[in-house]
């Protein structure tokens, strides 16, 4: 087995077509989420497990003076589970490399590094006999889709393009989430040969910090009802209505300390380019002279900018503070249901405090 894609390596393991070593390489992550699909039908066999990180400094003494992968083992198999890869002593390589060329079967390893050279003595052995997958992705959202496309073939399902961010959007970047809510849902449209954004919304359950986010995203470009639906499918998942709206004042209090800064710095809240914006955000960052406020310094410059652009739609910033307060009086005090609440609440913070409601 050479450089292999994941899915026909997967298919071999379950025919119990085990390779002796297996290198993933790439974001480490990503890479022990793949490798436990396949170590998993060895445990399910009754296989045992040693696991070592070479990143860590005592780890890595233990695992140089181990040599249980020379010894035998009755005929069960044993699987070596290595993070921090690219760590390997050569001399180290070069004993398991001797060991793998002895053709035992009970033992199997799987090595993660985020690089492996092509002229390492491991690297070659598992080009030859052994499987080498790369998951080096620029961003994990773009494994996450290459996944959802390879699951939904799998299953004989497709999505459209919106409904396919949409859900990628509410199951945040967990993977162990994603899968969950992945599987929920093909088993949910098991009849159905396209899963529609309707599924997706019965049952999937996003991820908190996901969802929040969505929610100002939401507001702000496409309007109150988006707003709210978002809301209501927390609701629907029993998140308490106090900690979406204390998220709710976090955020404007965020906006409030943006507007009170940008209004020192006239040069960044007059700049419509993300790259000069950018520029002059990192020169500010860095002047002796200024004092920027931690809750700004601690997030991406594009995250600023965007906010910038929320901020250029509200014409009274004080008036989203008095909403805020009287939906908290209506759950705290006069316990109002909920969803109206939040419904009368986005409505309110749409008719009387944007100036721009455009959606563009």
């Amino acid at each position: 087995m050479p450089v292999l894609t994941f899915s026909k390596t997967l298919e071999l393991a379950k025919k119990n077509r085990i390779a002796p070593v297996y290198l993933f390489i790439g974001e480490e992550k990503l890479c022990k989420e793949k490798a436990r699909e396949i170590y998993t039908l060895l445990l399910d066999k009754g296989t045992t497990i040693e696991t070592y990180n070479l990143n860590d400094k005592e780890d890595k003494k233990v695992f140089a003076k181990t040599k249980g992968y020379q010894e035998g083992l009755f005929g069960l198999r044993k699987f070596y589970l290595i993070l921090g890869g690219e760590n390997l002593e050569p001399s180290k390589e070069a004993e398991i490399v001797k060991s793998l060329e002895k053709e035992n079967q009970v033992f199997t390893w799987f090595i993660i590094a985020e690089k492996f050279e092509e002229n390492r003595l491991l690297y070659q052995f598992a080009l030859q006999k052994g499987a080498i997958l790369f998951f080096d992705f620029k961003k994990e959202e773009d494994f996450l889709e290459t996944e959802l496309i390879f699951r939904l073939k799998n299953a004989n399902k497709t999505m459209d393009r919106a409904t396919t961010e949409l859900f990628l959007s509410l199951v945040g970047k967990d993977y162990q989430h994603f899968i969950n809510e992945l599987d929920k849902l093909l088993l949910y449209a098991k009849d159905k040969p396209m899963i529609s954004e309707e599924d997706i919304w019965a049952v999937t359950i996003p991820l908190e910090e996901e969802m929040l986010f969505m929610v100002e995203d939401s507001f702000f470009k496409a309007g109150p009802e988006k707003a709210y639906r978002i809301v209501a499918q927390l609701l629907d998942h029993k998140e308490e209505p106090h900690k979406i709206l204390g998220y709710l004042y976090k955020f404007f209090k965020l906006l409030h300390i943006l507007q009170e800064f940008l209004e020192k710095h006239p040069e960044l809240k007059k700049e419509e380019r993300f790259s000069h914006f950018a520029k002059k955000w990192e020169e500010t960052k860095n002047s002796p002279l200024e004092e920027i406020p931690k809750v700004l310094t601690e997030r991406h410059p594009y995250r600023i900018f965007n906010l910038k652009k929320y901020l250029e739609k509200i014409k009274n910033l004080p008036q989203v503070f008095e909403e805020l307060y009287r939906a908290e009086i209506a759950l705290k005090k006069e316990f109002k249901n909920p969803y109206l609440v939040f419904k009368e609440l986005f409505i309110n913070l749409w008719q009387k405090t944007l100036v721009n409601k455009s959606l563009n």
